[in-house]
């Protein structure tokens, strides 16, 4: 039995940054951490306060009121949801529970598809940037075999490619013929402010299909740990007698439920994660030697091989300076050039350029 493989990579490590450059954590700016901007919602905040008498009880045994609340948010019923610790534990639920035969994976995506399970086949089929990192649909179709668990970032990490409702139909349907499980995840499709592109209202639909979703980027409340499954009710039932009660803790349930509510906040995040995409990625191709991969989401990928200059090279100038960026050594199909960004504020976004410029001249 080997069980040598280790925790993939993560950005947000600020403990660790602290101790290498004697920085507070405090005192560094966190490109590596995709986190709305904004902080978390005021009303969140006031929630928490409020419900801080709640201290010294049990949390509610499968987070019922929040998950009542977030099927009226969608616009679904309650008893197709179901909530984690975050989407990584469903995401690890989601290995355990339909892992037969192998797992197929994009490359790049997000690195904790198929973690989970004692030595799995990891199949991996290439993304690439001559093809906008698109859905290479038919390859995966042609690969698939009977029994595989299929995962799709939607919209993909670290790329920010959204992938068309159309083409992942495609895959279901030619999964539902090889009794394949699908598990999209639909993280960071919260920033696209519209809820057309997610495909948890085909989960009834497509009993193969499970998609999970974070509620911690959007609503910055990554220390929380709020996420949730979309599954049909049958799947979702075996889901929740497969995960620990009370999972979910009442600051994260109170909190997401202020969160979701708060319109005004949600708004405010939309409007600036779009102007200040724009304004980062117009900023970055005006530096020499950058390639911009500007996607849908709160993040940026950037390719650097023209600076010769490595992302681990790159962060060791920036790292004295205070800033972080997400390395992308972690993920499968990219060169050790590359690099992802979040979105942040103006005034935080322009001390990234104005640093980068400074440290690519070195």
């Amino acid at each position: 039995m080997q069980l040598d493989r280790g925790k993939p990579g993560h950005g947000g490590n600020v403990w660790a940054a602290s101790q290498k450059w004697g920085i507070p954590p405090e005192g560094f700016l966190d490109y590596s951490a995709n986190i709305n901007p904004l902080g978390p919602s005021a009303k969140a905040i006031k929630a928490i306060q409020e419900n801080i008498g709640l201290l010294s009880h049990y949390p509610e045994p499968t987070g019922e009121s929040f998950k009542a609340c977030l099927g009226s948010f969608f616009k679904m019923p309650a008893h197709n949801l179901v909530l984690g610790n975050g989407g990584a534990e469903l995401i690890y639920l989601a290995g355990r529970m339909f892992y037969k035969n192998r797992v197929m994976l994009l490359a790049p995506t997000f690195s904790e598809y198929g973690e989970g399970i004692e030595n799995p086949k990891i199949i991996r089929i290439g993304l690439f940037p001559e093809d906008t990192f698109m859905l290479p649909t038919e390859e995966i179709i042609h690969a698939m075999k009977r029994d595989d668990l299929i995962f799709i970032g939607n919209p993909n990490n670290p790329t920010g490619t959204i992938f068309a409702k159309e083409e992942i139909k495609k895959i279901l349907e030619a999964a539902l013929d090889k009794n394949a499980c699908v598990v999209v995840d639909e993280a960071f499709i919260d920033f696209l402010g519209d809820d057309s592109y997610s495909v948890r209202y085909w989960v009834e639909d497509y009993k193969n299909l499970m998609v999970v979703g974070s509620l911690t980027k959007f609503f910055a409340i990554p220390s929380l740990r709020l996420g949730y499954a979309a599954a049909a009710e049958e799947t979702a039932r075996k889901m929740e007698y497969l995960l620990p009660t009370w999972r979910v803790n009442t600051f994260a349930l109170k909190a997401g439920e202020a969160s979701i509510k708060d319109e005004e906040y949600m708004e405010k995040t939309l409007t600036l994660v779009r102007e200040e995409r724009e304004f980062l990625a117009n900023q970055l191709r005006l530096i020499k030697g950058l390639k911009v991969y500007p996607g849908v989401a709160n993040y940026i990928l950037v390719d650097g091989e023209d600076l010769a200059l490595t992302s681990e090279e790159l962060q060791e100038r920036l790292g004295p300076h205070g800033i972080l960026i997400r390395k992308c050594t972690s993920f499968f199909n990219l060169s050790p050039y590359y690099f992802r960004l979040a979105v942040r504020k103006r005034e935080e976004n322009t001390r990234l350029i104005e640093t980068l410029k400074k440290v690519v001249d070195i």
